[in-house]
């Protein structure tokens, strides 16, 4: 049988760069790493009419509920989401000022922004020397209105999520929320928003067992 096809989507304020150490863990295997172009060029081009298991990082996992996904044999979330904003409908959400900040201050100054994003994370990486601000605007825009939730439901049965249960950005309660059963819910002890970085050899086993399981 054929391997399977696995295609990474990075969260925002990152690049395609991000599932590097998740992808070396993983062993050799056919992938493609996509990128929005928050820094350098953006690449989103994909041949979605082939067999893939998506693997989705926080926005991208959000993202990835709205792409075309016939082909699709399985949806991996690793600390994402269905929705991220709260609403009268979805109080569990983040309260949507902190966003709304963010959006106006990436148009006044994008690397303080960054900077400050990336220092809740615990991440003290170096910042990039060039700052898309479409891109940027865009990502945090989609925080803010996109729903996907419903789409998520729909695909219970190929969804497998992997959460921190210290994660600075997502509650426990909108995770569980986002991702109630019969989905597949892990929860890392001690895991913060980033577990591609901190935790990617438990990722990279995380989407094996759950590739095993899809495939099956």
């Amino acid at each position: 049988m054929q391997p399977p096809r696995f295609l990474f989507v990075h969260g925002w304020g990152f690049d395609k760069n991000f599932w590097n150490a998740v992808r070396q863990n993983l062993g050799e295997h056919l992938g493609s790493s996509l990128d929005f172009g928050y820094f350098d060029k953006a690449n989103l081009d994909y041949d979605w009419s082939q067999p893939f298991i998506a693997i989705g990082h926080s926005l991208g996992f959000l993202w990835l509920l709205q792409q075309p996904l016939f082909a699709c044999s399985g949806l991996i979330s690793i600390n994402g989401f269905t929705r991220f904003s709260a609403s009268d409908d979805w109080p569990l959400g983040i309260p949507k000022r902190i966003t709304e900040r963010m959006l106006i201050g990436i148009s006044r100054n994008p690397a303080i922004v960054i900077q400050q994003f990336r220092h809740r994370l615990n991440y003290e990486a170096s910042l990039p020397d060039a700052f898309n601000l479409s891109a940027l605007e865009g990502g945090l825009r989609l925080l803010l209105e996109q729903n996907n939730h419903r789409v998520c439901q729909t695909w219970s049965e190929k969804i497998a999520a992997l959460s921190g249960d210290a994660d600075p950005i997502l509650p426990a309660a909108l995770t569980k929320a986002c991702f109630a059963k019969p989905i597949a819910l892990q929860w890392q002890k001690d895991g913060g928003h980033l577990l591609p970085l901190t935790n990617p050899k438990i990722c990279a086993n995380f989407i094996q067992q759950q590739t095993q399981r899809f495939l099956s």
